[in-house]
């Protein structure tokens, strides 16, 4: 605990902490270090809170839409120096922009963990005809830390409610804040429930509000590992998360979860290394970006039989556990002499081979000289119980050999026959 003159010094401090960090150009806020250490110290001691990872307190909680991290981990999060200078700098300047008539801005907080960090510090910056600020967490242990910090810094009356509750199902009134803020993600906003806490609290959104962080931007490329000195070849940008995003999530269009993706034409079979990034837009020109804190570590990973006709199939799934699922979808490579003796993951002779030629023949290649006519393969198509060409558009909608099975078990009552194992096997051998 800290006296009383002790408290009014370390309230000081964090103010011109703070105000010192605000007014500094982001070219200088990664020599900022020290100071983002201080403040942290300084709010440990004035909420007199024990951020020591595996105390009591150090509990997740589920939602619908993802994992809400303890109040330890939401603490720690504060010395991550480059992304607490940049959102509350962006959280500063959006407050600042909306202060345009006589009636205080409206700010929603939606998991302020046990600092309220990114609005609580700024508050004395503000008079509460200036601001009023409703703030929601789960967690009942983390507003009383917020509740003392508040008291502390003497901001009770720039306070217009405060309430714990899992912010999914919070009654949401319509148009009512000039700011939503929530800072509720991991990279790749893996796990936690930023894109379902944003869908569900837009609607309060005012017409001309702003909602913190503007945009979450996951992107890929592939990255050679022969020439790791070149520029990774960028896919796309897989998914943004933005208010367009949350307004859409929010009347039930989930279009915007899913994408495809070709492979840049420049690909070679050394780009075999998927890179997936995220980007922040805090708000305005406040931006966080590739390896400035843990929310844009990029992550790498090997994928076999990357080729210029790869593509990507990319869904954002919302669940209780949220994540990104990148599906690579490879053109296998088909060999001049068809081996018709290969099977499937099922056991099934032929259909590994027809699949190849096939999806090079979807994607308007040469088959390589493969020595399949279309006479062989409607015979197979034939054998598989299919109807040729009835069943062509199914055949050449199926993105994986599973999916092939799939379709053929549906027409062979629901397994793979000894009968149907016989024909596959008596076609192989006179083929």
């Amino acid at each position: 605990m800290v006296d009383r003159y002790e408290t009014c010094a370390k309230t000081a401090r964090l103010q011109d902490i703070i105000t010192h960090f605000l007014a500094l150009p982001a070219d200088a806020l990664s020599g900022n270090r020290q100071d983002i250490c201080e403040m942290v110290d300084i709010l440990v001691a004035l909420t007199d809170i024990d951020l020591t990872p595996g105390s009591k307190l150090d509990y997740a909680s589920s939602t619908d839409g993802g994992k809400g991290v303890s109040l330890i981990t939401a603490g720690r999060c504060a010395l991550e120096y480059m992304r607490s200078q940049v959102f509350i700098r962006g959280c500063y300047q959006a407050i600042c922009d909306q202060k345009t008539g006589t009636k205080p801005v409206e700010v929603l907080y939606g998991g302020t963990g046990p600092f309220g960090l990114l609005i609580v510090p700024l508050l004395p910056l503000f008079s509460p005809s200036d601001i009023q600020v409703t703030l929601l967490d789960i967690h009942q242990s983390s507003l009383e830390y917020v509740q003392k910090l508040i008291d502390v810094l003497g901001v009770q009356d720039r306070i217009r409610a405060i309430e714990c509750v899992d912010i999914l199902k919070w009654p949401v009134p319509d148009a009512s804040y000039d700011v939503i803020v929530s800072e509720t993600m991991t990279a790749r906003l893996h796990a936690e429930p930023q894109v379902a806490i944003f869908a569900h609290l837009v609607k309060g959104l005012k017409t001309d509000g702003a909602l913190v962080p503007q945009s979450v931007m996951i992107e890929g490329a592939l990255v050679s590992q022969r020439e790791q000195l070149a520029d990774p070849l960028p896919i796309g940008r897989f998914f943004t998360l933005d208010r367009e995003t949350a307004t859409a999530l929010n009347a039930g269009n989930m279009k915007c979860l899913k994408g495809r993706f070709p492979a840049p034409v420049q690909t070679t079979p050394s780009h075999h290394t998927l890179q997936i990034t995220t980007d922040i837009c805090v708000y305005d020109r406040h931006f966080l970006g590739m390896n400035q804190c843990s929310l844009n570590l990029p992550l790498r990973y090997d994928i076999a039989d990357i080729s210029q006709d790869s593509r990507f199939d990319i869904e954002y799934v919302m669940s209780a556990t949220p994540k990104l699922v990148v599906r690579h979808l490879a053109v296998p490579v088909v060999p001049e002499s068809p081996v018709w003796s290969d099977e499937s993951p099922s056991g099934l002779p032929v259909v590994p081979t027809l699949w190849r030629y096939l999806q090079h023949q979807k994607t308007a290649h040469n088959a390589g000289g493969v020595s399949v006519s279309p006479a062989q393969s409607q015979q197979v198509i034939v054998a598989l119980n299919l109807d040729f060409p009835e069943d062509l558009p199914a055949i050449y909608a199926c993105e994986t050999l599973e999916e092939l099975e799939t379709l053929i078990f549906s027409r062979n009552g629901g397994t793979a026959s000894p009968d149907l194992r016989a024909r596959l096997k008596a076609f192989a051998r006179a083929a």
